[in-house]
Formats: structure tokens, sequence, C-alpha cells
């Protein structure tokens, strides 16, 4: 089972303003690669760049919803998830999207593997300059997974809608993904159970709890330890559903200071910072209650 992968992008650009803002922000990015453009990353994200979903067709009862020509009542059937998973989110990550994300619907693997700004066509959803791309994928043999799926990205999608490129991309890559999966009811992290990954916990085999991202590491969860297995789909599954559960934590423990943590977020201060003045205490003291309160 495949997991779903996030990549942090610009603004809408469908407004000029934020258009520009966007380009700004990624011209460091698309700098830094001139001299290898032959690097895959960077012509994956050449690639997601200019085949934006906002190219497709717009869903006629949304359009939010963009798609390919031949995948209309799949696009249909993502509208229709829409309010549910819009609702939740706002819900849980404490305001209302910063404005409507744009969804692009794909009948073709490799279109969407040009379009998701990573060129990984066996993922199952991205999220990449602001917008969500999902892959055909769950509208056949995954398709008990696309409510779920839509979720998550667009938990991604929330927060990126609130956030400059660099200070999303200086969120810690556990914190992105284990709140979408909380918020998604565990959403790219389906084959791993909260069962299995408090047991990998008491065997201290866990997820690092850094205090931010990094730009030379866009998508990975990373582990404290060396992994006692190779890198594989389900160890990705295995540290979102830890992140998952230490947000969890963190949320249910203590519902107002999660609040404080996300307002803290939203006005762009360090995720260390927010989350001391929040919990008045740091990361690792919160990890620790996390693992003697039950993990």
């Amino acid at each position: 089972m495949w997991p779903s992968y996030s990549f942090g992008g610009a603004l809408a650009v469908r407004h000029p303003i934020l258009k520009t803002v966007a380009i700004a922000a990624m011209t460091p990015v698309f700098l830094s690669g001139i001299s290898a453009a032959a690097v895959p990353a960077v012509r994956h994200i050449a690639s997601g760049w200019w085949n934006s979903p906002e190219g497709l067709a717009a869903l006629a009862e949304n359009p939010q919803v963009h798609y390919e020509s031949d995948a209309l009542e799949q696009a249909r059937s993502v509208a229709a998830a829409l309010p549910d998973a819009v609702a939740r989110i706002e819900a849980i990550q404490g305001r209302r999207f910063a404005y409507p994300v744009t969804i692009g619907v794909y009948s073709s693997q490799a279109s969407f593997a040009a379009a998701n700004g990573s060129g990984v066509s066996g993922a199952v959803g991205m999220m990449f300059l602001g917008r969500v791309m999902l892959s055909p994928a769950l509208f056949a043999r995954q398709r008990q997974r696309m409510p779920a799926i839509l979720t998550h990205e667009l938990s991604h999608a929330h927060l990126r809608s609130w956030l400059s490129e660099l200070d999303y991309l200086r969120l810690p890559q556990w914190f992105r993904e284990g709140l979408a999966v909380m918020v998604s009811g565990g959403g790219g992290a389906e084959a791993v159970s909260e069962s299995q990954a408090r047991d990998a916990i008491r065997r201290d085999d866990h997820i690092a709890i850094e205090s931010s991202g990094s730009l030379f590491n866009l998508t990975a969860v990373k582990f404290e330890h060396a992994p006692e297995i190779p890198d594989s789909s389900l160890r990705t599954q295995m540290a979102y559903r830890q992140a998952a559960l230490f947000v969890a934590f963190l949320h249910d423990s203590d519902p107002v200071a999660f609040q404080k943590l996300l307002d803290g977020i939203y006005q762009a201060r360090p995720f260390a910072e927010a989350a001391s003045t929040a919990y008045a205490t740091d990361l690792p003291t919160l990890w620790s209650r996390f693992v003697q309160g039950g993990s």
C-alpha cells in the first residue's frame, strides 16, 4: 500500500500578487539547480510548476476541482467528499482556508507524475505549489482511501495557504505529516496500526522529534536511529503513524495549548518557539511525556 506524499509549494498563483510572491519564493530553488539542470529533482519541480492542475477543465459544480477529460466522474466524487474534508480540517486546525485550494484529479499516472513535483507516479496524493493532486489509483484499486487521502493533502494545503514557501518548509516534517494523518483519521498511514506504532516506540524504534524542517529534506520523516528494515512504503507509514500519535497527544492533552501552537505557526514563529510558548516546556519534554503516558 502506498503512502501519500506532500511537498510544500508557493501560494495560490491565481492571484497576481501571490504569484509574484510564489515566484520569488521558488527562485532560490531554481537558481540552486541551474548548474545541475539534469538532476531529476530539479526537472520534477520544473515539470510540476508548468503542469499545474489549473490548466485542466474545472468541474462545473465546484471549480476548485480540475480534472483530466476522462475523469469527470472521479472529479465529482472528490467534490462530494470535499465539504466534510474542509470542515474537519478547519475545525481541528483552527482557521478557515486562506483561499479555495485547487485540486487536480488525474486519470493517467504519467500526467499525475508530471504535475506532482516529485515525478513519483506510485504515490496516491501530493500537495505541491499549494495545490492538491490525486492519483488515478484512488479511483480504482485504492478507492476506499480517497476521502482520507484528500483530507490528508488538504491539511497540508491549509497550512500552506497561511504560510510563505520558506515558513512552510521550516515546519518539522513529523508535525506536517502527523497533523495530516491525525486530521484525516489515518490517511497515509493505513497499513500501520496505532498499536504497531506504539510497540515500535517501546522498542526505541521511533521518529526523531526535530525542531524544524530542512530544505534538504522535503518529504521524509526521519527516525532517531538507523532503521531495522530498509526504507519502504511500510516504513514511511510507520513514521507517519508515530507522528500522528504524538500530534494527537499534543492536541488531546491540552487543546488550548495546541491552538496556541497553531496560532504561533500561522504567525510564522519558529516551531520550537511556538511549541515552548504554548506548552511552557520544550519538545523533548513533551515527547517524554507522550512516551511515558502510554506509548
